[in-house]
């Protein structure tokens, strides 16, 4: 069947080829791509032709160890991130008399779910904690344990659709099918490769959760989301099975000898070298599947090399379940994930052998990198490749990505994170519009936070919002109504940074990151008000300061919720008291509220005791096993999912109804 799908999808995609795809309004999504004229991407005639493409582009690369940076089986990049809310949090259809009103995942774009580690609808809580899945039954102030699953291996994220989950996660050569394809014969000397699981769970019965089909994929997961049942999974592979030679001894004619064996290796390689693989295992029809994840007909390679790694985005009908899907593929290796109900976007690193460059000339290339984005039709089940385009320097996450009216805005820095920021790092954010097979350059607005690097970025309709930082916090604003001359309207500069951005009401954004002093250095967890109503003037109208502490939701934007004008984010804090020879350890979750213009903290919802843990309640509380991931809101009552259990605040006292441990 997924064969099927595929060479019909393909087969429409030549005819579409044939028509005009051109446009002359840049903010007008071409329906009708021109999918082999692509300036950046190309399809490839047979297998055989993709199969020279990988090893053409490679044999002049491998070395005495092997490819550039897959010397040990697994590549060695510069930068892999991994992904991995918007206006609203989603929320339920209350429609219905008596359903109940809850809060859901914390997303980027309303309608477009995203895998996390906590689900909900409204009656029952699932959660993965410790790479366990367990179901809550939840009531008036209340919850009781349900069934559970536990693995051999370790899910980290899930969608829900009705009474189906599916679970992802990594897992390390595991399966064993695909790691035993070694080209020249031999079996690799190392420990499997990465690999990606999907597991879909039948939920109708709480108290015991049915395992339906399992699904392994040669890869890394980069992110999934899901509109109307229909879930988007991309995940990249590395080539697989290459039992490298390496020199023989020392000097220049052993490396030589190894060099060419590994010629030799490449090609005899296959496409089940370069092309992840899948077994499926169908418990509903006692069956198990496998082969090759991608026809070579849906892969699309880059015409300026990128790499070895493949791209695939798999998209699954979760009512049918994991026995059929479709594919598309993409010879580079993708970092950010970001969708719309119709449309999604993949960010992709060029190629590079970072490995044997000094510091300086790191920074060079750093400078000069340039991210490809990679646009795709996602309106129907089966995924269409629109058009690609790149932007100068790195995106930080899914947010540095936005679509409005039909323009793609970007926000990128010269710098990557987590790496240094200084002399020559500088932000942009350029606007992109769709024509033809490219995604065309239509302005930019650049030299943001000189010497430093995005921190954080939202976009709201046809403004944007960038925060940079080095030692203190320029807060942009940017007009975007002008698709072709965006420019900064106004700027803030306050100590300390906001990791996440969140709108908060009329002409009102809430910033979560970290006070700092005037040299850099952070101070505790910071909340901050920002009137932004006059884009020439925002300002800071309120804050709240935790000090010393810290939120999971700087990092993880899943972790934040927002309802009804309450604002709840995990919070943690570790304090040496030298008197007592022990530490004071604080958790719980802050509820505040945006009135008007202030911020008020009402209370740390805290699901053991109500205070730091400190003394002879260290060894007996053990506080770090209670730590809130994910807060809730049903129907008022306010349910927090530790790494320890789940606990119910009442909505309106905020006091502590329970805690029921896993």
């Amino acid at each position: 069947m997924r064969r099927l799908i595929v060479s019909i999808a393909v087969l429409g995609l030549f005819v579409s080829a044939c028509s005009d795809a051109s446009l002359d309004d840049p903010t007008t999504t071409s329906t009708t791509p021109g999918i082999f004229a692509s300036a950046y991407l190309q399809p490839l005639a047979s297998c055989d032709a993709l199969l020279d493409y990988y090893i053409e582009n490679s044999i002049d690369l491998v070395g005495p160890w092997g490819l550039p940076g897959y010397y040990w089986g697994g590549p060695m990049p510069f930068m892999r991130a991994m992904e991995e809310g918007a206006v609203t949090v989603a929320a339920a259809d209350s429609a219905g008399s008596g359903s109940p009103q809850y809060t859901g995942t914390n997303v980027q774009v309303a309608g477009v779910d995203e895998a996390d580690l906590v689900k909900t609808d409204g009656r029952r809580i699932f959660t993965i904690v410790d790479g366990v899945f367990r179901i809550a039954i939840v009531g008036p102030g209340t919850v009781e344990m349900a069934g559970s699953l536990k693995h051999d291996w370790y899910p980290t994220s899930m969608l829900l659709h009705g009474d189906k989950i599916l679970l992802l996660g990594q897992n390390w050569g595991q399966v064993g099918l695909a790691d035993s394809r070694v080209a020249g014969g031999d079996i690799a000397p190392w420990g499997g490769s990465p690999t990606v699981r999907i597991v879909e769970v039948d939920v109708t019965e709480p108290g015991s959760p049915k395992v339906l089909r399992t699904l392994d994929l040669d890869g890394s997961l980069i992110g999934a989301r899901m509109v109307d049942g229909v879930a988007r999974i991309a995940i990249t592979s590395d080539p697989v099975g290459f039992a490298w030679a390496t020199p023989e001894g020392s000097g220049i004619r052993a490396e030589r000898v190894a060099t060419e064996k590994n010629r030799q290796i490449i090609l005899a390689s296959t496409l089940d070298n370069w092309l992840p693989y899948f077994v499926l295992t169908d418990n509903v029809n006692k069956r198990e599947t496998e082969g090759r994840l991608l026809d070579c007909a849906s892969v699309m390679a880059p015409r300026e090399f990128s790499g070895f790694t493949t791209l695939s985005l798999l998209s699954f009908d979760i009512d049918a379940g994991l026995s059929e899907w479709s594919d598309s593929g993409v010879v580079a290796t993708a970092s950010k994930m970001y969708a719309t109900s119709d449309h999604t976007y993949l960010a992709t690193e060029p190629w590079q052998d970072w490995s044997n460059m000094s510091e300086n000339e790191l920074k060079d290339s750093a400078r000069r990198h340039k991210s490809k984005i990679h646009l795709f039709d996602t309106s129907s089940f089966q995924s269409r490749y629109v058009a690609s385009g790149e932007v100068t320097g790195f995106l930080l996450n899914q947010f540095a990505m936005d679509e409005y009216l039909g323009v793609l805005r970007v926000a990128s820095t010269t710098s990557p994170e987590g790496w240094w920021a200084g002399e020559g790092s500088e932000s942009l954010v350029t606007t992109f519009g769709i024509r033809g097979d490219s995604l065309t350059e239509l302005g930019r607005v650049d030299g943001l936070g000189k010497g430093e690097r995005i921190f954080s970025v939202r976009f709201m309709g046809p403004v944007g919002y960038v925060v940079t930082f080095r030692q203190v916090d320029p807060l942009y604003v940017i007009d975007l109504r002008n698709p072709e001359r965006p420019e900064v309207t106004g700027e803030l500069k306050i100590l300390g940074y906001s990791a996440y951005l969140h709108p908060v009401g009329e002409g009102k954004l809430l910033g979560l990151g970290q006070d700092a002093d005037d040299q850099g250095r952070t101070k505790g967890t910071q909340l901050s008000l920002f009137d932004v109503s006059d884009p020439a003037n925002p300002t800071r109208i309120d804050q709240i300061t935790m000090d010393g502490g810290w939120s999971q939701a700087e990092g993880d934007h899943h972790a934040f919720t927002f309802a009804d004008g309450l604002i709840l984010a995990p919070y943690e804090r570790w304090e040496w008291i030298g008197e007592t020879g022990k530490d004071s350890f604080d958790t719980g979750v802050i509820a505040a509220r945006v009135e008007g213009s202030t911020l008020r903290l009402d209370k740390v919802l805290r699901p053991v005791l109500d205070g730091p843990v400190t003394g002879n309640e260290w060894d007996t509380i053990q506080p770090w096993m209670h730590v809130p991931m994910r807060t809730i809101v049903i129907d008022g009552d306010i349910y927090t999912v530790t790494n320890g259990g789940i606990s119910v605040h009442d909505g309106d006292t905020l006091d502590r109804l329970t805690y029921e441990r896993f």
